[in-house]
C-alpha cells in the first residue's frame, strides 16, 4: 500500500492546490463557501498568490494529503484570534475516504495551530454534510451558532469547536 503523508503546501504547488480545490468544489459544493464557477474564474496568478500566502505567512496555512504521489485531500486554516484557528476547505477525495486521511489532515492543522499558541480549533459544517459525523468522531462539538452558507443561502452551516490545548 502506498504511503500516506500530509504536508504544508509549498508556493510552487499552486497547480496541485488549484486542481484539488476545483475537484473538491465540483464533488462537494455544499461544503464550500466558494462555488466551482468562482474557482474556475481564478487566474493562474490568483492560484499562485494563494499557494504562496498559505505556504509562507504565519496566520494561515494549507495542507495537502497524498497517497503515494497522488494528492487526495486538503484543508486550509487561518488564525482567527491568538488562541483560535479556523479549519476551512477540508476535503478528502471519495475514493480515499475511510482510510484515516481526514484524521491526518486535521492532525497537521492542530499541530500548526498549537505551534502558534492556539488552544481552540473551529470549523463550519453544513447540517446535511456527512462530514459532520466525522468531525463529531474526532472530538468537535457543535455550538448553537448557525448561518447561511455564502455560496448557497438555502444551506445552513453550524459552528463546531474542538479544544486542542496540549
Amino acid at each position: 500500500m502506498p504511503s500516506q503523508v500530509v504536508t504544508r503546501i509549498r508556493a510552487d504547488q499552486w497547480r496541485i492546490l488549484r486542481d484539488v480545490r476545483l475537484r473538491a468544489l465540483e464533488e462537494a459544493p455544499y461544503a464550500f463557501s466558494t462555488t466551482l464557477a468562482e474557482g474556475e474564474k481564478r487566474t493562474n496568478r490568483d492560484w499562485q498568490d494563494m499557494a504562496r500566502d498559505h505556504a509562507t505567512l504565519s496566520d494561515r496555512a494549507y495542507f495537502m494529503a497524498y497517497v503515494g504521489d497522488n494528492p487526495c485531500g486538503m484543508a486550509g486554516c487561518y488564525r482567527r484570534a491568538s488562541d483560535a484557528v479556523v479549519l476551512t476547505a477540508m476535503w478528502v477525495a471519495p475514493e480515499f475516504r475511510g482510510q484515516n486521511i481526514g484524521e491526518q489532515i486535521v492532525g497537521a492543522v492542530i499541530e500548526w495551530a498549537r505551534e502558534g499558541g492556539a488552544t481552540l480549533l473551529e470549523a463550519w459544517v453544513s447540517e446535511d454534510n456527512p462530514a459532520r459525523f466525522f468531525y463529531q468522531k474526532i472530538g468537535f462539538e457543535e455550538t448553537r451558532l448557525t448561518e447561511p452558507l455564502r455560496s448557497d443561502s438555502k444551506i445552513q452551516i453550524i459552528l463546531i469547536r474542538r479544544n486542542i490545548a496540549p
